[in-house]
């Protein structure tokens, strides 16, 4: 890039609010590819500090579940039966929380950090039922099949998701917002800004990383799309950038309707935006590796998985999984567990359900 347009790019970061001192923001990035032949397909990268355990766990419809928010902690009855990437808050800890997901209607969630966030916890009005964070996954997959019907929800903004703080000595903070998107390609973000949701529906909102807000991250690309970018495309890690590599990359998915094709196309997008193994930045303790990347293929109903310490990529097919009422809860390890390769449907095993990360004296 030249030295003109640099200084171009630097003015309008500094005219959108996006400098160095922005909120330090843990990195995730999610995407999702909408093809011919009804194909529909979410990726997501998980970039942490620590590994997680993670598990693929099965909720089947009719399981009755708390949502551990302390006291007036959500119970409800799961609607739809759903498969989740479950994991521990705390280094080599419990199963306490679920950070991505797709149910059996093919509605798929996926968690991601924003130091903007704030659920309002303080200023909530007094009797609301509250829902720990680390179940906010599970409940919308649980209890919704499409994003038109969960996004009305939303906007009646009836539940209180409680930040448990989380990670060693308790010093991270749960500040998350949420992406989803259906079988039928429409897609929301939702963010909680002063306590109040805001939500971003459409089917042009297909890509979604950290900080800054998502209206920020708009005003970024479209500063970006004026730019040739197969020649001018930000390369750094930092959230904003891995948004519009994201975006751009995404727009240059050839339409197939082949699926393996349309698979290793979003997983391209996918280690493109993501985090490589590093020595940690002192002057930016917020950006960590990636971890681990999912890709939901939401019309076949298959559910990848694919760890960064893994050669191996392994997967959960939905058509081959028991949700009905009384199935039970399932699961099996799948980071750390490198003997594991290819559909591992078969490999599940009954499981405890999850007991949720809880704010401190709630009854667990």
């Amino acid at each position: 890039m030249s030295l003109r347009n640099r200084l171009t790019a630097a003015a309008a970061l500094t005219a959108l609010g996006l400098t160095a001192a922005a909120p330090a923001a843990l990195a995730c990035s999610r995407i999702t590819w909408v093809g011919p032949a009804q194909q529909v397909i979410t990726g997501r990268s998980m970039d942490w500090p620590y590994g997680f355990n993670s598990h693929f766990h099965v909720i089947p419809r009719g399981e009755r579940l708390d949502g551990a928010g302390g006291s007036n902690s959500l119970r409800w009855t799961s609607r739809y039966g759903s498969v989740l990437v479950s994991g521990s808050t705390e280094p080599g800890g419990a199963i306490d929380a679920v950070f991505d997901g797709v149910n059996e209607r093919g509605l798929a969630a996926n968690l991601l950090y924003l130091a903007e966030n704030d659920f309002g916890l303080a200023t909530a009005p007094a009797g609301r039922p509250r829902l720990s964070f680390a179940a906010w996954t599970l409940y919308l997959l649980s209890q919704y099949g499409t994003v038109k019907e969960l996004v009305q929800a939303v906007q009646a903004d009836r539940i209180q998701i409680v930040p448990v703080p989380f990670g060693p000595g308790g010093k991270a903070k749960a500040t998350v917002h949420m992406a989803v998107s259906d079988a039928s390609g429409d897609s929301a973000v939702i963010e909680y800004l002063k306590g109040k949701p805001v939500i971003h529906h459409g089917r042009q909102y297909q890509v979604m990383t950290n900080s800054p807000v998502y209206s920020e991250q708009l005003k970024l690309n479209a500063f970006w799309s004026t730019k040739d970018r197969t020649h001018e495309l930000p390369g750094s890690i930092q959230s904003p950038d891995r948004f519009v590599r994201g975006a751009f990359y995404l727009e240059q998915l050839p339409p197939t309707s082949d699926p393996r094709q349309a698979l290793a196309g979003v997983m391209s997008v996918m280690r493109n935006i993501s985090v490589p193994w590093g020595t940690p930045d002192p002057e930016h303790p917020n950006i960590s590796p990636t971890w681990w990347r999912t890709l939901i293929d939401q019309k076949n109903r298959v559910y990848y998985f694919d760890s960064a310490l893994s050669p191996q990529m392994v997967w959960l097919n939905l058509n081959q999984i028991d949700l009905g009422p009384g199935s039970g809860v399932r699961a099996i390890k799948i980071e750390g567990n490198d003997t594991l390769q290819g559909n591992v449907t078969r490999q599940l095993q009954p499981a405890p359900a999850i007991r949720f990360l809880a704010p401190k004296g709630a009854p667990g």
